[in-house]
């Protein structure tokens, strides 16, 4: 018994590893050089592990500036908030990123990109991240596939964690201009160098849809459901953002 509690308290700090502010699979392309971009992703734990945990109907909110440098590089901010149950709205830490594409889009059998982002969370043990994502991408007729393979690396923490290895992955259908469904696929398996067990580490599946309401509002939304013992039971999302360049504001 005694041991088991000790594994059941672990939980939430292995949990840690997978970002939850960040449940995103990106593309190998990116958005185009002078494009902006204003993002809010919101995602609710509707059902936790149990009405105990911390994370039972806890709100996140991660609010994104987006600017395209080049044609294959872009840049961006984030600010994270986190309400917990029965808790005011709270600040929860900082992001910054760049992402780009190492070829134009379709030149090659597989679009290959990269994305480095350094994150400061708030009241954490860690107090800078750093991680680096390969991007792959590849079309098949309307389906298309977003694949994410994320290094994590606590570089200022008060635990002794070493690379942790998470994963995001999309796959989509290009049912019409303004309408994509998709499944999306988020989780982790802990430090490379020392792997949780299966049940320990936290793997979801969102169905999802993506949409366009009118040019350059978007939106994407959908449930996820938790695959393992360490993962939430069920968590919404919910995305919305806006693109858009100084020309056409002013037209």
């Amino acid at each position: 018994m005694a041991i088991g509690a000790t594994l059941l308290s672990l939980c939430p700090t292995s949990a840690r590893a997978l970002n939850f502010f960040e449940l995103e699979a990106y593309p190998a392309t990116t958005e185009g050089q002078g494009l902006h971009e204003i993002e809010s992703q919101t995602t609710f734990v509707a059902n936790g592990r149990n009405a105990d945990e911390k994370t039972h109907r806890l709100l996140r909110t991660s609010l994104e500036y987006n600017y395209g440098l080049t044609d294959r590089i872009d840049v961006a901010a984030y600010l994270d908030l986190q309400k917990p149950n029965g808790a005011d709205l709270e600040y929860a830490g900082s992001r910054f990123r760049a992402r780009g594409a190492l070829w134009e889009k379709g030149r090659f059998l597989l679009d290959l990109g990269w994305y480095l982002e350094a994150e400061v969370p708030h009241d954490q043990p860690s107090d800078l991240e750093l991680e680096f994502r390969p991007l792959v991408s590849r079309d098949l007729g309307r389906f298309s596939l977003d694949l994410n393979p994320s290094f994590e690396l606590p570089t200022v923490s008060e635990e002794r964690r070493t690379l942790e290895f998470n994963y995001a992955a999309r796959v989509y259908y290009r049912l019409s201009r303004t309408l994509q469904p998709a499944v999306e696929f988020f989780g982790g398996i802990g430090q490379i160098r020392d792997v949780e067990s299966s049940q320990a580490q936290q793997h979801y599946v969102f169905p999802s849809l993506y949409g366009e309401v009118v040019r350059g509002l978007k939106f994407a939304l959908g449930p996820g459901f938790g695959l393992t013992q360490a993962s939430d039971q069920v968590i919404v999302k919910f995305v919305v953002e806006y693109e858009f360049t100084p020309e056409t504001l002013l037209r």
